[in-house]
């Protein structure tokens, strides 16, 4: 390492994780009825070896991917060496396909491993590097899910191995979150391909020299293709195609070498803030061969069901960063002796007191480490969903989807938010050493911010809430939050002890229901209304299901009292209710106040 960096802290949240799969839910035995051949002993088994695989292998290079970056040169990228000697040694491993099909080489774990465990603690240590092997992921879901089964058995064995990458295209230079306008064409040919042309932006690892071939699912419209979005559809267009390839049929060809070029090519790489190591490409398609995927016109449905999946990882970086930023400020925070504590020094034979006797220090970090805490608790809980969602009982899918479709905006939106401020705060507590580079808490603060903005900004996360999760299916979803809430709430109401978390949580869900009928009520008379307040309606979900999450930490803390853990896990509880929770209070006041205020300012006058 360079001379004046440190090391980096970090232990990845193992203990936590242990408690929220194994004693606050059911993970392993919901697992094992959905037909997963996995037990407690090997999730702990796993979770310890992808930490201790990470710690070594990814977070020691993560300042140098930020420090050198990668080099654009003529429509190539190549990236610093030893994040390919660090991405081949997680390939070997078979860290990169742990929810992969066996059939296709993967470990075929529970879903709840990958998109929670694996997420955070990949993003702890190397954000860079962990987008890839999630974008690839994402790809293969897809694929496999609605491929036909000669795309399947080309493609897939690859993607699940990491040999070959993914990547989602998208946007395109005039076209973000309004993808109804895109213009990149898909022209049919006589042998069941398509010619695709156009230009794509913002593509992560859209163009590098990790793998051999990138595969890019790219959204495009037919020549005679229905209006707006629902003329779009999906295509899977690879870098290079297989040398003996001549016409639409894969089968039979020799998977090894993929070396003629398909008309893809890198224009240009974004200078970002943060996530230096990670290639951000402006990728032209030049009458590139690809093969549909899905039904004609039903794109956006496809994409959207890997853009959830990319929203929860996104939320899930937020976390992830969140989380070792608080490390660091913490250990740092140990170490540190500035004054005294105001009622009288409190180490006289020192020159100063250790900053944690400070109750404004105390507040930064107790914030931080709270809200991490509760974000992990709602995180286990939605990994446990996704599994849940494929169950073959149709009541139980019907359950799991409506919460994942509910919960994705807010994971994605609640955590990456709370995530910048956790950032910024943990470089607070270390004053100006937080401000430089060679303590590394910079970094997560410059690697998270991207969080907000990529997969639909967080504003899109919380029209996307209010005004469609709320509303979908006659308001199924919010029903089947609503069952286990209420059924908590009285279960606790005469439960002294419990009263503390269990009042301020039953007055937090009355408030959510009345600000979901106004929003309701008020939002179809005047959009606007709907559209002011989302993003303060967001943040009040977000908090209500923290509080659901640490009464139920709470819960089982009391009954085990006298253990370290859970003393923590109580006071952490209190201090949630007690200092983070009436933040809703603030946010009901903004919603109400309607949109006038802001509708009627006058535009020129800004």
């Amino acid at each position: 390492s360079n001379c004046g960096e440190k090391m980096v802290e970090y232990n990845a949240p193992i203990r936590d994780y242990d408690f929220l799969f194994n004693e606050m839910f059911d993970a392993i035995p919901i697992a094992q009825r959905l037909g997963y051949d996995f037990d407690s002993d090997f999730f702990s088994m796993l979770t310890e070896g992808w930490a201790d695989h990470t710690k070594e292998v990814w977070l020691p290079i993560n300042q140098l991917g930020d420090r050198e970056g990668l080099k654009f040169n003529d429509g190539n990228i190549s990236m610093p060496i030893e994040f390919k000697s660090a991405y081949n040694k997680s390939k070997e491993g078979g860290w990169l396909s742990t929810a992969c099909k066996p059939e296709h080489g993967g470990m075929g774990v529970p879903v709840f491993f990958q998109a929670v465990t694996w997420a955070e603690i990949g993003t702890s240590t190397n954000m860079a590097m962990s987008v890839l092997p999630a974008l690839t992921l994402g790809v293969y879901d897809v694929l496999i899910e609605h491929g036909e089964s000669s795309l399947v058995d080309y493609f897939a064995t690859h993607l699940a191995s990491g040999d070959w990458s993914g990547t989602m295209c998208l946007t395109e230079p005039h076209a973000g979150t309004d993808l109804g306008i895109i213009s990149t064409k898909a022209v049919p040919q006589d042998d069941g391909t398509y010619r695709v042309t156009g230009t794509k932006i913002f593509i992560t690892y859209g163009e590098h020299d990790m793998t051999e071939n990138i595969v890019h699912l790219v959204l495009a419209k037919t020549p005679d293709a229905p209006e707006g979005t629902k003329g779009i559809s999906l295509f899977l267009v690879p870098k290079f195609l297989p040398s003996d390839w001549k016409s639409g049929d894969l089968a039979g060809i020799s998977h090894d070498i993929c070396s003629e070029h398909n008309g893809v090519t890198c224009s240009g790489s974004e200078e970002k803030m943060g996530i230096h190591a990670s290639p951000t490409c402006v990728m032209n398609f030049d009458d590139s061969v690809g093969w549909r995927v899905g039904e004609l016109n039903t794109g956006m449905a496809l994409m959207f069901q890997m853009m959830n999946q990319e929203r929860l990882a996104t939320g899930m970086m937020g976390l992830g960063l969140a989380e070792i930023a608080y490390q660091n400020s913490l250990a740092w925070a140990k170490d540190r002796r500035q004054g005294r504590d105001l009622r009288g020094p409190q180490d006289p034979n020192e020159d100063a007191d250790n900053i944690l006797v400070h109750p404004d220090v105390r507040r930064m970090l107790l914030e931080a480490k709270v809200n991490n805490e509760g974000c992990r608790a709602l995180a286990a809980w939605t990994g446990i969903l996704l599994d849940q969602m494929h169950s073959d009982d149709p009541k139980e899918a019907e359950y799991a989807t409506s919460l994942v479709a509910l919960f994705t905006p807010i994971v994605k939106a609640h955590f990456t938010d709370v995530a910048c401020e956790t950032a910024s705060t943990c470089m607070q507590v270390m004053g100006g050493a937080g401000y430089c580079t060679e303590y590394g808490v910079e970094q997560f603060y410059r690697d998270v911010r991207i969080s907000k903005i990529w997969e639909g900004t967080n504003g899109i996360q919380a029209l996307d809430l209010a005004g469609r999760k709320i509303t979908q299916n006659m308001g199924k979803n919010l029903r089947h939050l609503m069952w286990p809430l209420t059924e908590f709430i009285e279960e606790n109401k005469d439960i002294p002890e419990m009263s503390e978390f269990n009042k301020p949580l039953h007055q937090g869900v009355r408030g959510l229901q009345q600000l979901t009928l106004l929003m309701i009520a008020e939002g179809q008379a005047n959009p606007h209304f709907l559209a002011a307040g989302a993003t303060d309606y967001c943040r009040y979900f977000g908090n209500i299901l923290l509080a659901y999450m640490w009464a139920k930490m709470a819960k089982i803390s009391i009954e085990k009292r006298g253990d370290p853990f859970y003393d923590a896990k109580l006071a952490s509880a209190r201090y949630f209710f007690k200092r983070i929770f009436p933040e809703t209070v603030s946010l009901a006041a903004k919603i109400q106040s309607g949109h006038k205020t802001v509708m009627e300012f006058p535009t020129e006058m800004f």
